[in-house]
């Protein structure tokens, strides 16, 4: 119980934060009258990206995230471990919690066979592209969008890479609004500065030494420039922003934070580099707290969740010696129809073992030049030297082959161009070449399950045993062991598989890395040491972090899909009815 001058301090502090806030958005008084006629309740959401549940408890116990902590212990916060769905990233996972859709997203890249398009989920023009086939209207209606892959119908997107309304530069920067905000907090514009040079310098001793302990395999020089851009400057804009709409009483809010996001791929999501950024993201969410509890425009509801987790990895190159585009390639050009067939039409036993150890063998040993100087280079330094790679491949195509490999991190999707429709098990099977790669796939070790369509639902299949999934949701082991043992504990992740391969723009042939759950780590077909986008380890399981009673008890999230009613619900008026949601400081 707090004494009578530990009280009159508090209440002295809290009215001159008042006052320094008032005076400070002056400029913004009138907006502010105008929105606090509307009572509603509103929403704000803080999603760290790619923060896994088992990860932010960890950042917990080792004290990196403090209030956080606070409103766990202190506040009686309700943490919550729910399935990312599939594809486990981003622009589907945002999809779905903003339209209540994610369908034709199958990974983070992917290839559209009618149009001829490789789809890349950090390009603009391409969430353009998806953006354009989602619906009109999404959550932030009458809000705003910060830091987002797509707008969810908000009326201001800032830093956003889509919108249902093409913007001018300068509005996706935040136009004279953000601007006005600038000059009115010159001590945090300088703070900004110092802490980028701090960033710049902490990075490069972390990248040092962990180089030097052999750890990090996924690290160029521009990288630390890139996380200043996007970890400091983005993250004190962001939430300046974030500030100045709960002061006016804007009725719906999300905004991204991306820094773990980014240091957990390069470090590993349970690094000390990424976990003691959650520190700075912390104390920006402190900032958030104390706004909501002592000067909001209207009541709110807050929900700080992540989209997806990050599972250690192991990258495909570095264990390989290639790019997963290298290995498909060399095995169609050095005659693994031959090998393939050495069991017969479905190799399995012996046959199947054989096959694994050939296959293997044509791996190592493929000598086949990259299509790139980089590349090559990227080759022969990681061989010799041990260095880190020059170039990043995500995406491999070849006309000649008709094939296009696109890799998601822990998800990759391979696609025959010819026909320009999805292929399934029986097509492939029925093709030799077709029906040797797939073979190849399976026995490769690098590779975990190895997905494709059926009538009826979707086939399972790794060097181990087969699958059937069916359509109705049934799950049963054809042949020998279960092929998603240690990658699906449940029905839910299953379901998922399912619902994954059955999009008319996934692979022909859908790729999980290997997971291996004794060491917790899967290979990753990008160069990183965090991954997601498929299954096996944490990356199926992000959280969702709310005060008491603002998400229903017996309310079940089951996707990211099941997290857009509790949204939507906002719009026609019926979100909470206290003001639990703002917590307190």
């Amino acid at each position: 119980m707090p004494t009578p001058a530990v009280s009159r301090l508090r209440r002295l502090r809290r009215a001159l934060y008042r006052l320094y806030y008032r005076v400070k958005y002056v400029p913004f008084a009138a907006e502010r009258r105008r929105r606090r006629e509307d009572e509603r309740r509103g929403f704000v959401v803080i999603q760290i990206d790619a923060l896994a549940h088992e990860d932010l408890e960890r950042a917990l116990r080792r004290g990196w995230m403090p209030n956080l902590r606070r409103l766990l212990e202190k506040h009686g916060w309700e943490l919550r471990r729910y399935p990312a769905g599939l594809p486990s990233a981003t622009p589907a996972a945002q999809a779905a919690i903003f339209y209540g859709t994610k369908e034709r997203i199958p990974a983070f890249r992917f290839y559209e066979k009618e149009d001829r398009r490789v789809v890349i989920g950090s390009q603009p023009s391409s969430m353009q592209y998806i953006r354009d086939r989602l619906p009109s209207d999404g959550v932030l209606a009458g809000g705003s969008s910060y830091v987002n892959l797509y707008d969810g119908g908000a009326a201001r997107a800032v830093f956003t890479l889509s919108d249902r309304k093409r913007q001018t530069l300068l509005g996706k920067m935040g136009g004279s609004r953000l601007a006005l905000l600038l000059l009115l907090h010159p001590l945090r514009m300088a703070r900004m500065v110092l802490a980028g040079l701090w960033t710049y310098l902490l990075e490069e001793r972390d990248r040092l030494i962990s180089q030097m302990r052999g750890r990090s395999t996924f690290y160029w020089w521009y990288l630390p420039l890139m996380h200043i851009g996007t970890n400091v400057v983005l993250r004190e804009l962001q939430t300046l922003t974030v500030l100045l709409d709960i002061y006016t009483g804007v009725p719906a809010i999300y905004t991204t934070y991306n820094l773990y996001d980014e240091f957990a791929h390069h470090f590993g999501p349970s690094s000390r580099t990424a976990l003691k950024n959650l520190k700075y993201l912390d104390a920006r969410i402190g900032e958030i707290l104390r706004m909501l509890h002592r000067l909001p425009g209207r009541p709110y509801d807050l929900y700080i969740l992540s989209d997806h987790g990050q599972t250690p990895s192991v990258p495909y190159r570095v264990r390989y010696g290639e790019t997963l585009g290298d290995t498909i390639l060399a095995a169609v050009r050095h005659g693994v129809t031959a090998i393939a067939t050495v069991g017969g039409y479905a190799p399995s036993g012996e046959g199947l073992e054989l096959l694994v150890r050939e296959l293997e063998e044509v791996s190592a040993t493929s000598s086949r030049p990259a299509r790139h100087l980089g590349l090559r280079l990227s080759r022969w330094l990681r061989s010799h030297y041990k260095l880190f790679p020059l170039v990043a491949e995500t995406v491999r195509v070849s006309e000649k082959d008709q094939l296009v490999v696109t890799y998601s991190s822990s998800l990759a999707h391979v696609y025959w161009t010819e026909p320009a429709r999805p292929l399934g098990l029986a097509e492939i099977r029925a093709d030799p070449q077709r029906r040797a790669l797939y073979y190849f796939l399976v026995a490769h070790r690098g590779i975990g399950p190895v997905v494709t369509r059926l009538l009826d639902g979707a086939h399972v299949e790794t060097p181990a045993g087969r699958a059937l999934l069916a359509a109705d949701g049934t799950y049963e082991v054809l042949e020998g062991a279960d092929p998603l043992e240690g990658y699906a504990t449940g029905d839910v992740e299953r379901r998922a598989l399912l619902d994954l391969v059955r999009m008319p723009n996934a692979g022909d042939l859908v790729l999980i890395g290997a997971y291996d759950p004794t060491t917790d780590r899967c290979v990753c077909f990008d160069d990183q040491v965090g991954a997601h986008g498929g299954l096996g380890g944490r990356q199926f399981w992000p959280f969702l972090l709310t005060a008491p009673g603002v998400v229903p008890e017996h309310y079940e999230i089951r996707d990211p899909l099941d997290l857009h009613p509790l949204l939507a619900r906002y719009r026609a008026g019926r979100g909470q009815g206290d003001d639990r949601g703002t917590g307190s400081s």
